[in-house]
């Protein structure tokens, strides 16, 4: 899979000899760490309620590091703030959090063309929704215009010119939001990729799927 050269150097040139983006699963791993991924100083992992997005990215996870590596904490329910099970998995590896990073910071000019479908498939399954007739309401929510508008440029080439950024300043969180002529069509292209409607009742139209970037 070719990637767009970052500063110089292809993608796992120099600071991850050891590994390099190889399918779009991996894209679909990289979106969906934009959307719920943890980081600290040396360590990267995702955080998040539903124990098949946490085994997807313990599987991606296993192709660079041996299983001693991973590390994984589950936060009980608890009557204040946690009303569900969730989940925390992570590895210390400054190398794979450098090169996620240096994706995310370029991620225009790193993510294009068949790349953005797997990318929007990780962050819908990450912080993306729709309402229960797959066809109002459909959003995903960030934390920053910045990235909020960095999608949006990717969606746009996709030709979904009619999505918009919406700022729910009381909540601090921005939102892009897909009109509802262009929400079934969005849907259909992330459905292969997407780990959320495969679980949901959505019925892909089998044609759009076979054409898909």
């Amino acid at each position: 899979m070719n990637l767009r050269k970052l500063k110089g150097n292809t993608v796992g040139s120099t600071n991850t000899d050891f590994w390099n983006f190889k399918t779009k699963e991996d894209i679909y791993i990289f979106g969906l760490w934009c959307a719920d991924g943890y980081q600290r100083t040396s360590s990267i992992g995702l955080s998040n309620t539903d124990l098949d997005l946490i085994e997807r990215f313990r599987k991606f996870l296993l192709q660079i590091f041996p299983k001693e590596r991973l590390k994984l904490n589950i936060y009980e329910p608890d009557n204040y703030k946690r009303r569900t099970k969730a989940y925390h998995l992570y590895v210390n590896s400054r190398p794979l959090l450098r090169l996620f990073n240096e994706i995310k910071n370029n991620l225009v000019d790193v993510i294009y063309g068949d790349l953005i479908v797997p990318y929007m498939a990780g962050r819908f399954d990450g912080d993306g929704s729709v309402a229960k007739n797959f066809y109002s309401d459909c959003r995903i929510v960030y934390s920053t215009e910045e990235e909020a508008t960095k999608d949006l440029i990717l969606i746009q080439s996709l030709g979904f010119y009619k999505t918009k950024i919406y700022h729910y300043r009381k909540a601090k969180t921005f939102c892009l939001y897909f009109a509802r002529s262009e929400t079934r069509k969005f849907l259909y292209l992330i459905y292969p990729y997407s780990l959320k409607l495969q679980k949901s009742v959505f019925v892909p139209r089998r044609d759009l799927i076979s054409k898909r970037p």
